[in-house]
């Protein structure tokens, strides 16, 4: 049990640091999700490009930047150019879910008590429940976010028609002709020897 004690105060310290986050240097773009959205496959893409989550995560050891659940004053002072990814709230809570995410997942998104449903009263549907309650936080909280810096893609479509990359380029004002063309495409991960994408993105960032 005292174990569990760690996650409160991450919580807590989760929040000061979105809140109070800010950066030296500013960002060309974010890449924004809940987690569950394949964002990681994005942002590894626009590192190519832009000044971005790989960036800012290296230089200022800001572990879940693309993760943030709210846009803070810094973001909307310096009119940051947010890329928003969207996914349904049952594919969602699956993909975490089977990665054994919910319970560091809803600490990232704020909750100092993630582990009320999972450790103590293991309750599925009221687990399912509050996730579903924190996604909605999450989105409703980009919802107010300057409409001209966000752009809201749809991860259905992003890896699997040109539509949404099209958006990003403009966007992001990006001149490069290769970028629609090596634009990562859709690919379901394998369920043998399987190594989740965001592990290896995190141990590449922080070297672990």
């Amino acid at each position: 049990m005292p174990s569990l004690l760690i996650y409160p105060y991450r919580g807590l310290k989760r929040k000061l640091k979105v809140s109070s986050m800010s950066f030296n240097t500013k960002p060309e773009c974010l890449v924004i999700s809940p987690g569950g959205c394949g964002s990681n496959t994005l942002i590894n893409y626009l590192n190519n490009y832009t000044k971005s989550n790989i960036f800012f995560e290296k230089k200022y050891k800001f572990f879940g930047l693309s993760h943030l659940y709210k846009p803070n004053y810094y973001l909307n002072k310096n009119n940051i150019k947010i890329i928003l990814i969207k996914r349904k709230y049952s594919e969602i809570y699956k993909s975490m879910l089977s990665r054994g995410f919910i319970r560091n997942n809803l600490n990232i998104l704020g909750d100092c008590l993630p582990f009320i449903y999972i450790n103590l009263f293991k309750d599925k549907k009221k687990l399912k429940k509050k996730y579903y309650k924190y996604l909605n936080f999450f989105y409703n909280n980009w919802r107010n976010y300057n409409k001209e810096n966000l752009l809201v893609v749809n991860f259905k479509d992003l890896y699997r028609n040109s539509i949404e990359s099209k958006k990003i380029k403009k966007f992001l004002q990006i001149k490069d002709s290769k970028f629609l063309i090596k634009f990562p495409k859709y690919k379901r991960y394998p369920k043998e020897n399987y190594v989740d994408p965001s592990t290896i993105l995190t141990n590449k960032i922080y070297k672990i």
